[in-house]
């Protein structure tokens, strides 16, 4: 099997780590560490680590004994998070396969400074089932691992892709798969490794990790029973669990795309979350300045509009994220005989619209928690909103609920390439989140899907405004109320030596008229209910 699409580059430090540097617009300041599991090195991971370097730099981690990974002369937990300590970056997101898990969760407990958040695969409390917890492998079969290994590891080996590869729905493609791949072992690495599989027990570091934690696992995996999901969940609520239907052991190989997003969202969920308390301050504050500063949002709102059909039996809208109202009476023209209502978050914003449009219809809420009647509304009308909406399915199922069957969606929203400068001149002056994250045609087009909608309709283009400054810049992003309000931003103020930095990399972009480009990546959205 082909493992890589390009050639990564193993790092000088260490023969166990291979570094696959982020080759899009980078939305995490820590690295991904991908840790795989017993019986294959990391080309278990496939193309994963490709996908995920789209928006992240990226690193894959052999164990010891495996492929071009040194041995170690003594195998046990302590041992091997001592290993990973001295290897891994000061802080990272960790994802392990299997074993690569559980030793992850161990880590992520023992060093909780080192560790950014953990997805785990295919990853249980104790591998082998024990009186306490029978929701694992049975412990005779795993003894007759043992011993079958002893006798003769590569037959073992094919054995053990064939449990990895069984329930799954492409169980026979997979077991090709696997058996295609040349895996670069030390026997006496691979015994006490899978020796110490069996050992095992995560109860108490479950239990104790504090950072946000995804488990993924297959439905039908015949290694890590689905059940196992409740007892994670008792030992830590706060664990995130997904479950794969007809997956396996190795649901990234087999439904790679649902894997990719279940990752996607869970990173963006928990570093990109929004204080929602505080983007609705930054807009309300930016009230009396936002239509002279939004030109660009009006543009695109009033271009949505014209390209909706009259239709005289539309009795029922909502401009979502309303702001100002400044749709509202477009929306009132092309559908005169509807009831048009503005719905915003800031009560700021729509008082300032009550005051501007006394005639009008005003409603506070939440995106993901609307207070209306199911099935209530012909038309969700949406400019430049619902980016600031943390969890998409929660989001998209809300607007399903509220739209009459047949009902029709129509929203843009800012795209991921949005103000990659000025991301990529921050990104040169410090780490921290400086920028909203925002979801991509993919994420939206998922969402959607998931939650019911049909005839969905997607488009993005690229839109570049100049500035004179950075400084102007800012100003506009301000009076727009962009602020960045992700929760996993610093609290400080931009001091001025950071601001001289900015400006000083912002002018790798300046173009040849002296002007700065801010592009925006506008995506449209039209569905049907």
């Amino acid at each position: 099997m082909n493992a890589f699409v390009t050639s990564p580059a193993r790092c000088s430090e260490d023969r166990a780590l291979t570094h696959y540097p982020c080759d899009g617009v980078r939305l995490y300041a820590q690295p991904l560490v991908l840790v795989h599991g017993w019986g294959m090195d990391s080309q278990i991971w496939a193309d994963l680590p490709q996908q995920l370097r789209q928006f992240a730099d990226v690193m894959t981690l052999d164990l010891p004994g495996f492929a071009q990974s040194p041995a170690l002369e003594h195998y046990s937990e302590a041992a091997l998070h001592q290993w990973m300590a001295a290897l891994l970056p000061e802080r990272c997101y960790l994802i392990g396969l299997s074993l690569g898990g559980m030793l992850c969760s161990g880590f992520a407990a023992r060093y909780p400074q080192s560790v950014a958040g953990l997805i785990t695969l295919s990853s249980n409390i104790q591998f082998v089932a024990s009186e306490a917890n029978s929701a694992a492998l049975d412990s005779q079969q795993y003894l007759g691992f043992l011993e079958a290994y002893n006798d003769d590891p590569k037959s073992c080996l094919k054995r053990f892709a064939g449990l990895q590869a069984q329930g799954d729905q492409q169980q026979r493609q997979l077991i090709r798969q696997l058996r295609g791949m040349q895996v670069a072992l030390d026997s006496d690495s691979g015994a006490q490794l899978l020796q110490l599989l069996g050992e095992i027990d995560n109860q108490l570091s479950l239990s104790q990790i504090g950072c946000p934690t995804l488990a993924i696992l297959g439905q039908s995996d015949a290694l890590v029973p689905s059940v196992s999901a409740d007892k994670i969940v008792g030992l830590n609520s706060k664990i995130e669990i997904a479950l794969i239907k007809g997956a396996g052991h190795l649901p990234h190989l087999t439904q790679p795309e649902i894997v990719l997003e279940h990752i996607k969202c869970f990173l963006a969920y928990h570093l990109y979350a929004l204080d929602k308390a505080k983007v609705a301050d930054s807009f309300g504050r930016a009230a009396h300045k936002y239509d002279r500063a939004a030109l660009l949002q009006h543009q695109v709102g009033k271009e949505m509009i014209a390209g909706l059909t009259a239709n005289p039996e539309l009795k029922k809208l909502i401009d979502l994220g309303c702001g100002t109202g400044y749709h509202c009476g477009h929306l009132q023209a092309q559908f005169p005989s509807a009831q048009v209502t503005g719905v915003d978050l800031s009560p700021a914003m729509l008082a300032y619209a009550a005051r501007r449009h006394p005639e009008g219809h005003w409603l506070c809420g939440d995106a993901e928690h609307l207070p209306l009647e199911d099935h209530s509304q012909d038309l969700i009308f949406s400019n430049f909103a619902l980016q600031w909406c943390s969890d998409l399915a929660r989001l998209c199922s809300e607007l399903l609920r509220v739209l009459k069957p047949a009902g029709q969606l129509c929203f843009a929203v800012p795209g991921p390439q949005t103000l990659f400068e000025l991301r990529g001149a921050w990104q040169q002056v410090d780490a921290e989140i400086h920028v909203n994250r925002f979801y991509s045609r993919a994420d939206w087009q998922v969402a959607l899907e998931q939650a019911g909608f049909s005839q969905i309709e997607l488009d993005s283009k690229n839109q570049v405004q100049r500035h004179s400054s950075v400084r102007e810049l800012l100003m506009e992003l301000k009076n727009v109320g962009a602020h960045n309000n992700n929760a996993g931003k610093q609290n400080t103020l931009t001091g001025k030596q950071h601001l001289q930095a900015l400006y000083a990399a912002y002018e790798d972009y300046r173009q040849g008229d002296g002007t700065i480009p801010a592009t925006w990546e506008i995506i449209r959205v039209r569905a049907i209910a």
